[in-house]
């Protein structure tokens, strides 16, 4: 998570948190579990349902959700503060700050495609451990998985 994304999940899991005690108080001050029972077998009043249905949405998100996402963006800024910035994306691929460049193939052309991880002289290459660092498959054999 960016640093400027974690101050918003900070900031709207806050604002969830003081909706939630608005709506306690709004539920309070107008006496809606009261209406709410008043009611009876009838429909009760749509203001009172509607500010009912609502709060159990908010305290739902301020109870679970809030806590949770507060939590995540602390840990996402303390990470950041003591780490530095996150490099590369979500997909793994290497970023444009000195990531793993691709293997090449050898002077011949016959690169590892034997499986082996080796020239045909025999020497080893080098490519199998740019083949992992890439993320291509290589078995602990050599062999290309």
């Amino acid at each position: 998570m960016t640093q400027r994304r974690a101050i918003v999940v900070a900031l709207l899991a806050v604002v969830s948190l003081v909706l939630h005690a608005v709506l306690v108080r709004a539920m309070a001050h107008g006496h809606v579990a009261h209406v709410l029972l008043g009611a009876g077998n009838a429909a009760p009043p749509l203001g009172a349902a509607v500010l009912a249905v609502s709060l159990v949405v908010m305290r739902f998100g301020a109870v679970v959700v809030a806590p949770g996402a507060l939590l995540a963006a602390a840990a996402s800024l303390v990470a950041h503060a003591l780490v530095g910035p996150p490099r590369g994306g979500a997909s793994g691929a290497p970023d444009q700050r000195g990531g793993a460049p691709e293997a090449a193939p050898d002077a011949e052309g016959s690169g590892t495609s034997s499986g082996t991880g080796t020239k045909p002289g025999g020497s080893s290459s080098g490519s199998s451990a740019v083949a992992v660092a890439v993320g291509r498959g290589i078995s602990i054999e050599g062999r290309a998985t």
